[in-house]
């Protein structure tokens, strides 16, 4: 693609604005005002210039309309900080651009999958040893810290180097890990830092203690986190930073972070494929012996992780629905909790998720903004995305894979965008 346009150029200015901006207001802990209004005003008529393109047809037509999406998107969240009103569910989804189309299929999607994974919950209380407890780390004691500190180095750095041999085998875009550095960290959650390129697997997250007093790695979590930090978020990053693309593709916002997390979930899953595969990297990982074991244990825990998830998902949009009536009115919350049992495996969840929320609106009866952008994690970009590449005859393996995958973790695109780009790149490479 041929990226010098002028109205590119004109958002690679107000880009760089609101990262001004941005760090100006980290550090201050307010915007500069005046100048915040103006680039927003600047925003929204630079978008209103920009033609409405339902279906991109080129290069130039794919990005105007992903332009336009994004900057509307980072004027409406500018001018939502700097009006001081309430932060409704609508402007909320708008921020993050999160289809309407994937909050609506949360409800059908639990219904369908009820059953499913009620089995699944079955095989895992039948299959999973719970005699033996797992004990938390005690990493506020020195000695214990320490343990767990080199414990997960050595596994984590062999698991780098293995897993990334693997990877590099199987997709053009595994040669990127190279570039990465994975370390341990004691933070509860694991992160990717693009600024060192280092992911950061959390020693909470991947060891545990049993009541002999030793230490053990739990061997799936750690493959997990691999395939989320590793070929997600880092990938991502790293590939967007060297390829040629417009300014606003090279920068991660509340604009893309929906897109990002579909991607993520998608490579959890596909490294244990990638390793069900390869009987030679199980053995490598000394894991060979009970690899079956842990993929069966996998693939049960993300039926069940996925509807808790969805359930949770879900939760929020009833609790959100105005509709029902107002927050405080019994009739209403009795309502909501009915909803939400039907597709619950708790009795008391409806119930549970009320009261916990239940202080959870502000004065005009809107959900709070950060419990509504955890709708985020529903959104399905990649997932129509490659039933758009599947049936332009191009599967996700060899060749396939490569172009897939250069596809998914270059730039950081709108959910929207993400699967216009998908369309036009398989149109472009279709092989039926």
């Amino acid at each position: 693609m041929e990226f010098q346009r002028p109205f590119l150029e004109e958002a690679e200015k107000y880009i760089k604005q609101l990262e001004k901006i941005g760090r100006f207001e980290e550090k201050y802990h307010l915007p500069p005002l005046q100048e915040a209004s103006k680039l927003c005003e600047s925003m929204y008529s630079f978008v209103q210039k920009l033609p409405e393109i339902i279906t991109p047809l080129n290069p130039e037509e794919l990005l105007t309309s992903e332009v336009k999406r994004r900057i509307a998107s980072e004027a409406a969240y500018l001018e939502q900080r700097l009006s001081g009103r309430m932060y409704h569910f609508d402007m909320v989804t708008q921020i993050l651009n999160i289809p309407q189309e994937d909050i609506t299929s949360l409800h059908p999607w639990l219904k369908e999958n009820k059953e499913k994974t009620l089995r699944a919950i079955e095989r895992l209380f039948q299959s999973r040893d719970i005699e033996e407890h797992e004990l938390p780390l005690r990493a506020d004691i020195p000695p214990i810290r320490r343990q767990a500190e080199e414990f997960a180095t050595t596994h984590i750095q062999r698991y780098h180097s293995i897993l990334g041999k693997l990877l590099e085998g199987l997709t053009k875009a595994g040669s990127y890990l190279r570039d990465v550095h994975a370390v341990p960290t004691s933070n509860e959650r694991s992160y990717f830092d693009p600024r060192t390129k280092t992911f950061a697997l959390a020693i909470p997250q991947i060891c545990f203690l049993t009541e002999d007093r030793t230490l053990h790695i739990r061997e799936s979590e750690l493959v997990r986190l691999y395939g989320h930090e590793g070929m997600g978020h880092a990938l991502q990053h790293i590939m967007t930073e060297n390829n040629h693309l417009p300014c606003f593709l090279k920068k991660s916002s509340a604009a893309t972070i929906a897109s990002e997390e579909s991607l993520t979930q998608f490579y959890e899953g596909i490294i244990f494929e990638d390793l069900k595969k390869s009987p030679s990297t199980q053995k490598k990982l000394g894991i060979e012996h009970k690899f079956d074991e842990i993929y069966q244990e996998v693939k049960d825990t993300e039926q069940l992780s996925n509807y808790k998830r969805k359930l949770f998902q879900y939760a929020i949009v009833v609790l959100a629905d105005k509709s029902f009536g107002k927050p405080d009115d019994p009739e209403t919350t009795r309502k909501k909790i009915a909803c939400m049992n039907e597709v619950a495996f708790n009795p008391r969840y409806g119930l549970s998720f009320m009261e916990e929320h239940r202080q959870h609106f502000d004065s005009q009866g809107n959900l709070y903004a950060d419990l509504v952008s955890e709708l985020r994690y529903c959104a399905q970009p990649v997932r129509r995305s490659l039933d758009i590449f599947q049936e332009k005859g191009i599967s996700y393996e060899n060749e396939g894979r490569d172009l897939i995958d250069a596809t998914f973790l270059r730039g950081f695109w709108t959910p929207i965008g993400f699967v216009e780009n998908a369309r036009w790149v398989a149109e472009q490479n279709k092989k039926c």
